[in-house]
């Protein structure tokens, strides 16, 4: 059996990305060409789509940051490129309903890493998207009273929302006793298993709100590319989008059977963005649809290409590092 050639082989996980976004893209399309769409006015401004883009990918490298930094606390020797390209191209995953293909391609893009052990990158990348959401939930809790309306599939299950916001500290401090309970039973001179300090989960949290604002911002950038009239910079404006942008991700995230959060994230922006487009309902919700799907489709474009561009440079051998001080201190 003839040997597949090394560019087919490295060209297959692209192309596939590319296949997802495709369709992803095309289902979009028809619903903007929708024909009860088409009395209702709409503008698309490209100079406020591209630096919304870029918020977004900004947004995820604080999240990628923070997951390099529990990586390299559990002794994984990864420099911060190879960690923020093993980051990226695993969001193709979350296209694939179950939400464990991001996990799993982090794994694979990291075997032989030093330290790189699938049990290390697994449990990192489980904290780092745990402690994410958990932020995410933290600030659409707390930016709630200007985001006015949710669906009531939401609003049904909101102390879900506490849950998940408490799940990053409660999941860190029953892994440090399981850890130091397994240790006991399997003596001193068996590694340990990853736990990260409560302290590092907590600086996550950080991470993962300063993300949020910058998705805030680029939501509010979205809202002035579509709308036929674009409003004015206001505080409160951009704390009902910041708000609503972090309620929908989570929403999105936490249903298994959305790939991406596709369509959960689109209706739950639908209804918190409805009141700012005016008081006739069928136009308002006309508006807050476009921005949601153009919304997505920025952010998915953007990703295609941070993801095609890092996938397509390989990672340079990371030398040894000390033990952060962060483990240490943990």
């Amino acid at each position: 059996m003839p040997r597949v050639p090394n560019w087919l082989r490295r060209a297959w996980k692209p192309a596939a990305a590319l296949v997802i976004i495709g369709l992803v893209a095309r289902h979009f399309v028809r619903i903007l060409a929708r024909p009860e769409l088409d009395p209702y006015p709409f503008a698309l401004r490209l100079e406020y789509l591209a630096p919304a883009g870029l918020l977004y990918l900004l947004a995820h490298g604080c999240w990628a940051w923070f997951w390099v930094r529990l990586l390299r606390c559990e002794g994984v020797r990864v420099g911060f490129f190879t960690g923020l390209r093993a980051y990226f191209v695993s969001q193709v995953g979350k296209y694939i309903p179950g939400k464990a293909w991001v996990i799993l391609i982090r794994v694979a893009l990291l075997r032989g890493t030093p330290g790189g052990t699938p049990l290390a990158v697994g449990i990192t990348a489980t904290y780092e998207t745990l402690t994410s959401m958990a932020a995410g939930a933290l600030v659409g809790v707390a930016f709630l009273p200007w985001v006015g309306v949710m669906p009531e599939v939401v609003a049904r299950n909101f102390a879900f929302v506490f849950v998940i916001a408490g799940l990053p500290v409660l999941l860190g401090a029953l892994n440090q006793l399981a850890a130091r309970r397994v240790a006991k039973l399997r003596g001193p001179d068996a590694p340990p298993l990853p736990s990260p300090p409560l302290l590092l989960l907590a600086q996550g949290l950080l991470h993962g709100a300063v993300g949020w604002c910058l998705l805030g911002l680029s939501l509010g950038l979205s809202v002035r590319a579509v709308a036929p009239a674009p409003p004015a910079w206001e505080l409160s404006h951009y704390l009902a989008d910041l708000g609503a942008v972090a309620l929908a991700y989570v929403a999105g995230f936490f249903i298994l059977v959305a790939p991406g959060g596709l369509g959960v994230r689109e209706l739950v922006l639908e209804y918190a963005l409805a009141p700012r487009f005016g008081t006739d309902p069928a136009s308002a919700a006309a508006e807050a649809a476009v921005t949601a799907l153009v919304l997505r489709l920025t952010w998915t474009v953007a990703e295609v290409i941070v993801i095609l561009g890092m996938y397509a440079r390989r990672p340079t051998v990371q030398s040894p590092v000390e033990e952060p001080a962060e483990k240490r201190e943990g």
